[in-house]
């Protein structure tokens, strides 16, 4: 279901950068009715990005709970927190 959001998501993306494009490429006083249209086009592509993009975010959320339901089931040992203590300095010294 994830994917579904994510293709459209890109697919509406895409669309609003070809419209940019046609944009930038016209005249505004040769093709302003023309202009007008993409625009408005533009807002609604937009708007529909952001929907799904909150839907996504929801989805993403309901997991994340789920996640935190779980129970536990073992402790971690200080070998493992040191290990991770060791992976995240190598991480931030690469940054």
């Amino acid at each position: 279901m994830k994917e579904v959001e994510k293709n459209e998501i890109k697919r509406l993306s895409d669309r609003l950068d070809a419209i940019r494009h046609q944009q930038a490429d016209l005249s505004l006083v040769e093709a302003a009715d023309k202009y007008a249209e993409l625009e408005k086009e533009k807002a609604t592509l937009e708007a529909e990005i952001i929907r799904l993009r909150e839907v996504q975010g929801q989805k993403l959320s309901k997991e994340a709970q789920k996640l935190m339901s779980l129970p536990h089931r073992r402790a971690i040992t200080k070998k493992e927190q040191a290990d991770m203590g060791k992976l995240k300095k190598s991480v931030s010294r690469d940054w």
